[in-house]
């Protein structure tokens, strides 16, 4: 009997039929076959799927251990086994994108729409030295659909439509990729556009949860007697986005991303890679155009109204050469950061976040793999870097009318600490030493054992070393409270293991890992132990009648282990059950507390029935409670739910595929415990200072169309 390809993790009746851009493109399958004895493969991919929203990290959720800390609408910051925002490697296209908001508003999944995108991946466990510079939380991909090279001499059109409507809250999303190429030349235009009002969830609305989006691209490609070049230009413009999780809102994050990519095969067997990108980004935050603006009140000031204008500029390069089981190579990047709060209707008013902040990157790395024999591959690799970080002096006007009083106080108060900041050593050092060997022993032709040891390291962010005074500046934490950054903070350090099998037949397959990171001198926020300036500030800048609590960034001790594993039962030839599973947990090693943020246990499981042209299913998505919080941090407890999807595809013809569901059947109110919590006060459906809620029922309709 023959049984249905494997396409994992809920993703059965999701995929593309035959197709994932365009006729003309390859589809790469997800990484687990039960087809013959294969394996799961490294990176662990899988396909672009038809979602209910533009967010690409609803497709992330779905790789075994990944999961997403959600401030907004298309605010997706990636956590991989209770590791989330700069310790995750996230590659845009293999490029690592600095942000140019603060607070992470324009996370790196956010230039990537999930019109546009090809296929998503990870490097399951320990991620390899050749994926880049500090992953310590592993390394994610995400790919945008690339036209292919033509057949021969003779130019070949041919595109790619993807779009999707979902009727809560009006949201829809279209992507365009049109290509012109033969078999030296190939040129692409790709481009999206996403729109959608304030999302609801079953008893109301979150405020403000619009979304606006637009990107552009260009891509012009040659290959020729082993030679590859790329050139590519991306625009993107994210307009006015409700983050209500967060201070303030998008009022735009637009800007330009340029690579050349070349690539030579040697007559020896050998091959070069080799990378060049330069970013240059905006972005202007408002608290009062989608929101209400808060009062100081303790300062009985009228409405605070505040604009935040932040921008980066960064570049990067890299080079490897690969011969045989070796690969050796050298990479890095630099980007500096600014960010200024001013009042837009007292341009005097001002305070320099961050100015001319730099966090430079150098990196050598080699990495061996070798099939020692039948049964045995080993990959050893190792890579140094060195992080050099500096940032400039800083300024601020807090009292442009010369009001006196309390003004005068607070920048009086406010004084002090840039002083200390400015005559502080501001320039920082930190070399960074990884070090991995993982292995696989074939068993026999249905079971492989994988095991693995690694040291690895990073170096602190900008936010969590040069956040001079007491704000919530601090790369997407949304938990509520004001921090105080550390100049003195020392790198992370982690020792992890892991320990794993991938079993697969024709008919099943069952792939768990368990893991362990012991991580000395992890970056935590602590309990401030504030002088009576930095109180003073606090107090004076409250916006509620209780003042919030004061964390400094400083190393403490921490451990993170649990298990994730993805499985596959085909029943008969028709009908097939898969998924995945989850669970990390996270705690302090000096204190008896837990760490921040922490993914509860979460499975996901799909029953499908599918035919030659159409396929449907119902998935369920179950998520226990999670009460193991950070006392710290003043993290509330979630409750667990469940949540039923409906979901089905019909290939039409060989070019064009329909999907349509419905998402979150029942309607349930629930928390989605990595969600924000509500910052606007006048939400009539949202208490402030409650978690935000997910996301209420959505019907949705998708087409791919293939030409």
């Amino acid at each position: 009997m023959s049984y249905f390809k494997l396409l994992p993790i809920s993703l059965v009746l999701l995929a593309t039929f035959n197709h994932s851009a365009y006729a003309a493109e390859q589809l790469r399958l997800p990484s687990m076959s039960v087809e013959g004895s294969a394996g799961e493969e490294t990176p662990y991919a899988l396909p672009a799927i038809t979602l209910s929203t533009p967010d690409t990290g609803d497709m992330i959720k779905r790789l075994p251990g990944a999961n997403i800390n959600s401030n907004g609408p298309l605010t997706s910051a990636v956590q991989y086994r209770g590791l989330f925002g700069d310790r995750v490697n996230v590659l845009i296209d293999g490029v690592r994108i600095s942000q140019a908001g603060p607070n992470r508003m324009d996370s790196p999944l956010s230039y990537l729409p999930s019109s546009r995108v090809a296929d998503v991946a990870l490097y399951r466990g320990i991620a390899p030295v050749s994926s880049g510079i500090e992953t310590i939380g592993g390394t994610i991909i995400a790919n945008s659909k690339k036209a292919e090279f033509g057949a021969g001499d003779e130019a070949e059109f041919h595109g790619n439509t993807a779009a999707g409507y979902a009727e809560n809250r009006n949201t829809r999303y279209a992507g365009l990729l049109a290509s012109v190429a033969n078999d030296t030349h190939r040129f692409q235009v790709a481009g999206s556009v996403d729109r959608g009002n304030d999302l609801g969830f079953g008893s109301g609305t979150i405020r403000p949860s619009r979304q606006e989006r637009d990107t552009i691209g260009i891509t012009y490609g040659f290959q020729k007697l082993g030679h590859e070049l790329e050139l590519d230009i991306e625009h993107h413009d994210t307009g006015k986005t409700g983050t209500a999780a967060l201070p303030m809102d998008i009022m735009y994050a637009k800007g330009e991303n340029y690579k050349a990519k070349f690539s030579k095969e040697l007559n020896n067997g050998g091959k070069i890679n080799a990378r060049l990108n330069y970013q240059d980004a905006e972005h202007l935050m408002s608290n009062y155009v989608l929101r209400t603006n808060p009062v100081m009140v303790n300062m009985g000031s009228a409405a605070m109204k505040r604009n935040a204008d932040s921008d980066v500029q960064s570049q990067g390069y890299h080079i490897d050469y690969a011969q045989s089981d070796w690969k050796v190579g050298f990479d890095g990047d630099q980007a500096e950061h600014n960010a200024t709060i001013y009042n837009p209707d007292t341009t005097a008013f001002f305070i320099d976040n961050y100015n001319d902040v730099e966090r430079d990157r150098y990196s050598v790395f080699a990495q061996w793999n070798n099939q020692l024999n039948e049964s045995w591959n080993t990959e050893l690799g190792a890579r140094y870097s060195l992080i050099q970080m500096d940032a400039g002096r800083v300024n601020s006007n807090m009292n442009p009318m010369n009001m006196g009083g309390m003004m005068a106080m607070m920048q009086s108060n406010v004084n002090i600490l840039q002083t200390e900041f400015n005559n502080s050593d501001r320039s920082q050092d930190e070399n960074l030493v990884d070090l991995t060997a993982t292995f696989t022993h074939k068993i026999d032709e249905d079971l492989d054992l994988n095991f693995g040891l690694a040291r690895k390291e990073r170096a602190p962010s900008y936010q969590e070393r040069y956040l001079w005074l007491p704000m919530e500046s601090t790369s997407g934490l949304a938990d509520g409270n004001n921090y105080m950054g550390n100049v003195n903070l020392d790198k992370e350090t982690a020792y992890q293991g892991e320990l794993g099998f991938d079993w697969h037949t024709q008919k099943a397959a069952f792939s768990p890992h368990i893991f362990y990171h012991h991580v000395n001198n992890y970056i935590q926020g602590t309990l401030y132990n504030a002088n009576a300036t930095v109180n003073a500030i606090n107090h004076m800048m409250a916006t509620s009648a209780v003042d919030r609590t004061i964390l400094q960034f400083n190393n403490v001790d921490a451990k993170l282990y649990g298990i994730d594993a993805n499985w596959f039962v085909a029943m008969t030839n028709t009908w097939q059950l898969d998924g995945t599973v989850s669970y990390v947990r996270g705690e302090r090693r000096d204190t008896s507390d837990n760490l921040y943020r922490i993914a509860p246990l979460t499975a996901r499981t799909m029953l499908s029935y599918v035919q030659t042209t159409w396929r449907v299913g119902v998935e369920a998505e179950t998520v226990a409670a999670q009460n193991k919080v950070s006392a710290e941090n003043n993290e509330q407890k979630t409750s667990g739910y469940a949540l039923f999807n409906l979901m089905g595809n019909y290939q039409a013809t060989k070019a064009l595929t329909l999907s349509a569901g419905i998402n979150n059947l029942f309607d349930r109110d629930y928390q989605n415990h990595l969600g924000g919590y509500n910052r606007i006060s006048d939400n009539p459906d949202i208490a402030q200072g409650e978690r935000l809620p997910g996301l209420g029922r959505s019907v949705y309709a998708g087409v791919n169309f293939n030409w």
